[in-house]
């Protein structure tokens, strides 16, 4: 049976959410920028919008040479709000979820997502489904967002880079090679730099030239896995099912902290409302969770974490409020640097679908 897969990919994701916040920011550049504090302009970009992207502004540069390249121009540099961003992103997949047949978030803004059933196999349907998951994303959060249909995931993860923003690029089974084959082999999903480096060097530098090389080249110049997905993806093929997980794997919940703290208690007190809300997630899926974890981003943006796995599920709050204590102690023990930014995270999640609810133990 012939498969349907779609990869969505929401439109410069930190920055558009912004725009949707302040409008004014739509016709200037728009930086999201993860800030060291160790002095005004240190730091990286996170993303930005297209409007600073055409002037050169690139994920990963530094916010000083950013400035620069906007010398002059209206700018917003705005700081990460990422639990913001995780509510967005929640949002949008619970509004794409039952619309399709097995939705895999791969990201805070990316999704795969099979649509064989409901398309009931058809590529033509397909698009009506891709449209209307564009539309209500649309209208319910604002944002934009780019589908690509292709017969799997490879595929479809080109189709929706080959065409930003805003894009749905569908890609019949018939269609693949002549689609892929002039594009550059670093479009492949999970290609890297010094993947497509080793290849360049070989005179390897389209999937199409890729799709052609013979499997006992790549062989001896990757491992045997890596050098047979080359081989498959290369000629269109895969056979990857899209799973459920992400955010159905786990619930987390990160905050900014009011002032860089290595105080527990005054941590504890902030975390307090995400620790609730992670419970009532949870609660609200009529699941319980064996394994609890505690994110630390430090002052010097590094991240260090903490984490427990019960031997049976819990899902109370006062038994939940106790383990992150514990585990935020056990966090601050690890570093002499003050917190940033704190998290909760719960996962090993176990059906209680039987059981009453406990809704009753949240404040509201």
């Amino acid at each position: 049976m012939p498969r349907v897969i779609g990869h969505l990919d929401l439109d410069y994701f930190y920055a558009q959410v912004e725009e949707i916040e302040n409008p004014s920011l739509k016709t200037i550049p728009v930086i999201i920028c993860v800030y060291s504090h160790r002095s005004e302009d240190s730091g990286v970009v996170s993303t930005a919008n297209y409007n600073a992207r055409e002037r050169g502004v690139k994920s990963g540069m530094p916010i000083a040479v950013a400035k620069r390249k906007l010398a002059g121009i209206e700018a917003a540099f705005l700081p990460v709000r990422q639990e913001k961003y995780d509510q967005v992103s929640e949002r949008v997949m619970e509004l794409v979820k039952p619309r399709v047949d097995t939705l895999e978030q791969a990201g805070i803004d990316e999704a795969f997502f099979d649509i064989t059933r409901v398309s009931r196999e058809s590529f033509d349907s397909a698009t009506v489904v891709a449209r209307s998951i564009k539309q209500v994303i649309l209208q319910d959060v604002g944002l934009s967002c780019t589908i690509g249909i292709a017969p799997n995931k490879v595929v479809a993860k080109l189709a929706s880079d080959s065409k930003k923003p805003d894009g749905l690029t569908l890609v019949k089974p018939e269609d693949v090679k002549s689609f892929s084959s002039s594009l550059s082999v670093d479009k492949l999903y999970g290609v890297g730099t010094k993947t497509s480096e080793i290849l360049r060097g070989k005179e390897i530098r389209t999937i199409g030239e890729l799709a052609t090389t013979k499997l006992e080249l790549l062989e001896e110049l990757f491992d045997r896995k890596l050098a047979q997905y080359l081989h498959l993806s290369s000629n269109g093929l895969d056979e990857e099912p899209v799973t459920e997980r992400g955010e159905a794997a786990q619930i987390s919940r990160i905050i900014t902290l009011k002032q860089n703290s290595r105080n527990a208690q005054e941590i504890f007190e902030q975390l307090a409302p995400m620790i609730e809300d992670v419970l009532k997630k949870s609660v609200e899926r009529r699941v319980g969770f064996r394994s609890i974890a505690i994110i630390g981003i430090l002052t010097d943006l590094s991240i260090r974490t903490r984490n427990r796995t019960l031997e049976v599920p819990i899902n109370d709050l006062h038994t939940l409020r106790k383990l992150v204590y514990v585990l935020l102690g056990e966090l601050l023990d690890g570093f002499d640097k003050e917190l940033r930014r704190v998290g909760v995270r719960i996962s090993g999640f176990t059906s209680l679908a039987n059981q009453g609810s406990l809704l009753e133990y949240i404040k509201p």
